[in-house]
């Protein structure tokens, strides 16, 4: 299970290779060299799925789906190839034999589906009209129009060969070309055959997608982004034709890998051209994670003995590329904010008739118009008055709308958690939500410890953590040592190896300078944010979150008591705590659980400064851990556990972030691995089941602690 990160080095023997921003600054110069008009842009987007995830399932969610349908009518069979489009043309047409069908599903899939984080950039990125007004797409939504119409733009679509003629590369306006056409008509090519067929040249006009894509790649280079590759498809061949030529493409082409792996998915004739430019994630270089982080401990839905170590390394996500040429581009913000009012009162007006023609203004716009510019005015005198919070709430909209992740940091950095608490419901989401993309954004890039501090109080709450928990009970609060997307790592502490977020939090709980408020307590929620910022220090990439009131628990406090602080819980202390470094299931095994196991325990015998006059400590390690005597364990705890106590669960291990649906809404199970795991559903126990045991518990606070 052992995993060290692998750093992708730039240049050398692999030139075409690049890291984001290096791409991004030879596309800036491209431009202001050749041509800052977007329709004299050297350059036009080519972009696929991977813009419209998660609203949108990326098409293996759509094979595993079209299969399930299909054997449910009895319809089985293999596809031609292992190529994703032949799975995908081979499940989809057995699932779904006609063309209505297909469509009727694909609407299911997009109508009234919210617009993704990557088309809303994007639109944005078009609607400036500085990289290019023109866009490339294999898939059937109309997300790109519609984030469009929201900044105020209204784009030509060609979404047919036969609409080909709308595009024209001579407009300013901004123009879209669905290449496997809308999920608005029944004639999209959804199979092989009607894939291949939009790529075959028309004898009788030259008026079709491969004439258009032919004459394209002539004057413009890609920026292939979202987009894998489906060789055969009217892009790869227009491509293929193109570098084939015998003459270099005017500008280089770039491709924009979601992972360091993907590349070696495309075909040679691409991966070889010297016109082609990758774009691949950046890993972290060897010395900048801990000597000592040694081991990933992460689960996976095909279970801990699937996949050594579940860690996937780094991505290049689409939204990323966007914000990156958003910023080096400097777009700035969307003229629809400065004035909402105003700015649809001069879009009402540009679309006004001529008012001195005989038919005048029968509906009476102009005085519309014009009431509409008196609120304008009134509602910038209102914009202008507002609280100290409102206007930190104002000024991170607008850098998250500018991607400028981080000075948004450093505003978040001031709400998150201090100012939580004077936020409505959906502010105090919407600044969680800021917070998980500028974090998660600043964490994917080498910051050479620059955010650390930071980094930790913002990402401290993960909204699809929340979004997985639910409303939970009364009392109960959960610590968990990595956030979504992130894996938990072992490292080396006085020679022992240990869960990074566990050996840190036990130093954290020792220290009295983690009481950062200065109420006399160290509060789970402030141990959770230091011990954060302890791991970020190492060069473990991970963040430790909480979910539910962290703030009101506490196990220490941060000076020694002479009398009971006013409202401490008077009670006892009952920890169960539970550590698996070796399971039954062969290459599973981790070092540190027993070590875990170890401090924990001598923490919580630790008498100084500690909030509760006894503790009770039950342990099960290894062999003891199965699901039976986890049960069991949990059962004792209820029984013992009083009004006034603290009931701890502290867990060491393998564990799991499972994906519970196949349409992309983010739902997903937790899952800790015991001893007894076989990877068929023995041996686990998810969120829900904890929580369940956990109503039997009489102690009004709960707590709960995962490093995995």
């Amino acid at each position: 299970m052992v995993e060290r990160a692998r750093h992708l080095r730039l240049g050398e023997p692999e030139p075409h290779l690049l890291d984001l921003n290096a791409a991004v600054m030879e596309i800036r110069q491209a431009c202001e060299e050749l041509g800052m008009e977007a329709h004299r842009s050297p350059f036009f987007f080519v972009v696929g799925a991977g813009i419209s995830f998660p609203p949108v399932p990326l098409a293996s969610n759509i094979i595993d789906d079209c299969r399930s349908i299909a054997e449910r009518y009895l319809r089985r069979g293999s596809p031609d190839s292992e190529q994703t489009l032949d799975a995908y043309s081979h499940w989809f047409s057995r699932a779904y034999p006609g063309a209505r069908q297909r469509q009727h599903y694909l609407r299911k899939l997009i109508e009234r589906k919210p617009l993704s984080l990557a088309s809303l950039r994007l639109a944005h990125l078009l609607s400036s009209r500085k990289l290019t007004n023109l866009v490339v797409t294999t898939n059937f939504d109309d997300f790109i129009a519609r984030a469009l119409r929201l900044f105020g733009e209204e784009p030509s679509v060609c979404d047919h060969p036969r609409t080909v003629g709308r595009i024209d590369r001579e407009r300013a306006d901004i123009q879209i070309v669905h290449v496997h056409g809308s999920y608005l008509f029944y004639d999209c090519a959804n199979l092989r055959g009607e894939v291949t067929d939009r790529a075959r040249a028309d004898e009788e006009t030259s008026v079709t997608m491969v004439g258009l894509l032919d004459n394209l790649l002539w004057t413009r280079s890609p920026l292939v982004i979202g987009y894998s590759g489906w060789e055969g498809d009217v892009i790869m061949s227009a491509l293929k034709r193109r570098l084939r030529g015998g003459n270099p493409l005017a500008q280089s082409l770039y491709w924009f890998c979601y992972r360091r792996e993907d590349l070696g998915r495309l075909p040679s004739w691409l991966r070889d051209s010297a016109d082609v430019r990758f774009v691949v994630p950046t890993e972290p270089p060897p010395e900048t994670l801990s000597q000592g982080a040694v081991t990933v401990r992460a689960g996976s839905e095909e279970g801990i003995g699937a996949s050594d170590g579940r860690h996937r390394g780094t991505v290049l996500a689409a939204f990323a590329v966007f914000d990156e040429l958003n910023r080096a581009f400097d777009i700035g913000a969307p003229a629809l904010f400065e004035n909402p009012i105003e700015y649809f009162a001069d879009s009402l007006q540009a679309a006004l008739p001529d008012l001195e023609e005989p038919g005048g203004d029968p509906y009476g716009f102009k005085r519309l118009v014009e009431r509409l510019h008196q609120a304008a005015q009134s509602f910038g005198r209102v914009a202008g008055a507002t609280s100290a919070l409102t206007a930190d709430l104002d000024r991170l909209r607008a850098l998250m709308r500018e991607s400028q992740y981080g000075q948004a940091l450093t505003l978040l950095a001031k709400l998150v958690p201090s100012r939580l608490m004077k936020l409505g419901p959906d502010e105090r989401r919407e600044v969680l939500q800021a917070a998980n993309l500028a974090g998660s954004a600043l964490l994917a890039k080498p910051q050479n410890g620059k955010f650390d501090e930071a980094l930790a109080h913002v990402l401290v709450y993960d909204p699809r953590l929340e979004k997985t928990l639910g409303p939970l009970p009364a009392g109960m609060v959960w610590a968990i040592g990595s956030r979504s997307g992130q894996v938990g790592y072992e490292m080396l502490a006085g020679a022992k190896p240990h869960g990074a977020f566990t050996v840190q939090l036990i130093e954290t709980l020792r220290d009295p300078a983690a009481d950062a408020d200065g109420d006399g307590r160290i509060s789970l929620l402030e141990a959770t944010m230091a011990a954060g910022r302890r791991v970020l220090r190492e060069g473990h990439p991970q963040t430790p979150v909480v979910a539910g009131d962290a703030a009101t628990v506490a196990l220490f406090a941060s000076r020694k008591q002479k009398r009971k602080i006013s409202g401490g819980p008077p009670g006892t202390l009952h920890a169960l705590l539970v550590g698996v470094g070796h399971y039954r299931l062969p290459g599973a095994k981790l070092s540190g659980p027993a070590n875990d196991i170890e401090g924990f325990r001598d923490l919580l015998r630790t008498r100084e400064r500690r909030l509760f006059r006894q503790v009770e400590i039950h342990t099960l390690l290894d062999r003891q851990a199965t699901r039976a005597g986890f049960d069991r364990a949990l059962a004792r705890l209820a029984d013992v556990a009083n009004p006034q106590d603290l009931a701890l669960l502290y867990f060491s291990g393998h564990g799991s972030r499972r994906d519970l649906s196949k349409k992309a809404d983010g739902a997903q199970e937790l899952v800790i691995v015991l001893y007894d795991f076989d990877n068929k559903g023995r041996g686990e126990i998810s969120h829900a089941g904890l929580v369940k045991a956990f109503e039997a518990v009489k102690a009004e606070q709960k707590v709960i602690i995962l490093d995995f």
